[in-house]
């Protein structure tokens, strides 16, 4: 599916305490998957090569309406991007010292 088709099927799917949302993408292509609680996404079961990003998501799914979650959801795929080359989402500026002291 495309990246407008994954986000309205995961601002309809809402998820329930425990489960886990897995999504990944190949080239412009998505997949997702709920996971039940406990379970972790078997990569290894994929036709190689695998996946270009991927991403499991378990905290709490923001309520609202499914036009409401687009936010959150183009920031959960941001972030899914920024672990293989797209745009750095360090929120911790390299120029400070770490760990911040008073």
């Amino acid at each position: 599916m495309d990246r407008a088709q994954l986000l309205a099927e995961l601002a309809d799917a809402g998820t329930q305490p425990g489960e886990a949302v897995f999504v990944e993408r190949r080239g412009a292509d998505y997949r997702w998957s709920r996971l039940p609680p406990g379970e972790v996404p078997v990569l290894a079961a994929y036709e190689l090569p695998g996946p270009d990003a991927w991403i499991v998501y378990c905290g709490p799914w923001p309520a609202g309406r499914p036009a409401d979650l687009v936010p959150f959801l183009e920031d959960f795929l941001a972030e899914m991007e920024s672990m293989c080359g797209g745009a750095d989402r360090c929120r911790w500026p390299l120029d400070e010292p770490y760990p911040p002291g008073h």
